[in-house]
């Protein structure tokens, strides 16, 4: 295992005009010391801006993006863990979205403008690929990507699944939606519909070869045609008894259609919200708490099943090719 580095990088793609804040978690140098981070909800452990470790081959690389209203670091538990595992993991946080850029920027009605998102990680990939922290440090080779809620959509977008939001908003308007409060979003700013022609486009990323998708979002809002075209494999994760998502309408869908799924079900009462950071905090989305999980659920428990797991997923799914 090696230490974890952490670095923070503000990036501005010129020409979507809109800028791309990026949180790298890396392989430090052993004689690096880690240290604590507040990533403003939650903490954790990494050496700001240390050295990387000069003994390692080129590394893959994750591409990671939140859920709705979130930010990279809420994160930090698998993002850290996978550095240490020896992936560098570029998270990316979403304008109009994030809290990170200030309260001023967040649009509500953005959470359901998810076609927004896909370009930003491909930017990200783009930037850490050229740039001179970099150089010699990345294997092009080798990268997957991860997700959280709306940041799995993003995830299986970069895989090349087409969101059609007709579809998510007149499942919205079904029986089959109650007690899904992904839908209140669309509800409280009614920017599903009408949608530009870029909503339904196509946001495959060629050099993204794995995806790791947790309690998945929007799944009506993709058919099963289109998940039917993402060849690369998938480690699905969902919440059976889902306080937020139904799950057999989300990741239980995606999950049984994408051709290469593998399905992880947490089934001891694991919410939507588990796969965040351990914080202490009473926010809530949609009157769910983010930090707050049902009696008998353990985060930390949790997190300390998953992160194995996903890293050994992304060890045999980016292994470098013959």
């Amino acid at each position: 295992m090696h230490q974890a580095g952490f670095r923070q990088y503000q990036w501005r793609d010129s020409a979507r005009k809109r800028p791309v804040w990026v949180d790298v978690w890396y392989p430090a140098a052993a004689d690096t010391a880690e240290q604590p981070i507040i990533y403003g909800l939650g903490a954790g452990s990494a050496a700001l801006d240390g050295a990387f470790d000069s003994r390692d081959p080129p590394l893959p690389l994750i591409v990671m993006s939140h859920g709705a209203l979130g930010a990279a670091r809420d994160y930090g538990w698998i993002a850290e863990y996978l550095a240490r595992r020896g992936f560098v993991v570029a998270g990316v946080s979403h304008f109009g979205e994030s809290w990170i850029y200030g309260p001023d920027t967040i649009e509500p009605a953005a959470v359901t403008r998810l076609w927004m998102r896909p370009p930003d990680c491909s930017f990200a990939i783009d930037r850490i690929l050229e740039h001179d922290d970099f150089t010699g440090r990345v294997d092009a080779a080798r990268i997957g990507a991860i997700g959280h809620s709306s940041g799995g959509a993003t995830a299986i977008a970069l895989g090349g699944a087409t969101f059609d939001p007709a579809a998510l908003a007149a499942y919205c308007q079904t029986d089959a939606a109650e007690g899904d409060l992904g839908c209140k979003y669309g509800e409280s700013d009614r920017m599903l519909m009408p949608a530009p022609a870029e909503a339904s486009a196509s946001y495959r990323d060629a050099r993204v070869r794995a995806i790791v998708a947790l309690d998945t979002a929007a799944g009506p809002g993709y058919s099963a045609a289109s998940l039917a075209t993402v060849r690369v494999p998938v480690f699905v994760v969902g919440s059976e008894q889902n306080d937020f998502l139904p799950f057999g309408n989300h990741a239980g869908r995606y999950a049984a259609n994408l051709p290469r799924a593998t399905l992880l079900k947490l089934d001891a009462g694991e919410g939507h919200f588990v796969y965040l950071n351990c914080a202490t905090s009473e926010l809530a989305a949609n009157g769910v708490p983010l930090f707050i999980d049902r009696a008998g659920v353990d985060r930390e428990t949790v997190h300390a099943r998953l992160a194995p797991v996903i890293a050994d997923f992304f060890v045999a799914a980016l292994k470098p090719r013959a």
